[in-house]
């Protein structure tokens, strides 16, 4: 699984960031759930679903949610640290969940679209391609070192606490 959802992911990092380099915006916008999603799911089946649950989620029944499916990742893996669901500040005023970017964005929403047109029209807010790159980099490496790992015949306890290792700030690993 971990293999299957790396190559899925660097052919999404290489269409979405070509889709932000050649400033096609609505296509970069509608599009940046995708890798979010496969890489909590991803994470959900590897580490957090019983298995009654894996069988569910491989089905594509309903339901699914990435916010449900999140939630549960958010505490296993990110421990709590994870930002979908947090408020953040808006870029020139109010605030906004990421989660709900996302979900905008998927559906090609109005607000979605306005939100392109204030992009287009105000570029300095748009991400760097080189950095928006590089996030989508860190996933494919994440599930790299997964499937290095269990290719390697770790165990699954061994896999996720690395995974979680990976997940830490910097700041976690300084010495008082």
């Amino acid at each position: 699984m971990a293999l299957w959802s790396l190559t899925a992911m660097a052919e999404l990092r290489e269409s979405i960031c070509r889709d932000l380099i050649e400033k096609k915006i609505f296509a970069w916008y509608t599009r940046l759930r995708q890798p979010e999603e496969l890489y909590i799911k991803t994470l959900y089946a590897l580490f957090v679903a019983s298995e009654r649950e894996l069988h569910h989620l491989l089905s594509g029944d309903t339901p699914n949610s990435l916010a449900k499916l999140y939630e549960s990742v958010n505490g296993a893996v990110f421990l709590g640290r994870g930002l979908l669901q947090t408020e953040q500040p808006g870029l020139t005023q109010g605030t906004f969940k990421p989660a709900d970017m996302l979900n905008d964005g998927a559906h090609a929403s109005f607000s979605a679209f306005m939100s392109c047109i204030g992009l287009i029209r105000n570029p300095q807010f748009l991400p760097s391609p080189e950095k928006y790159c590089s996030h989508l980099g860190k996933y494919c490496d994440y599930l790299n070192y997964m499937h290095e790992m269990f290719k390697a015949g770790k165990e699954k306890t061994h896999v996720l606490q690395g995974v979680i290792n990976l997940h830490r700030p910097a700041s976690d690993w300084k010495t008082p």
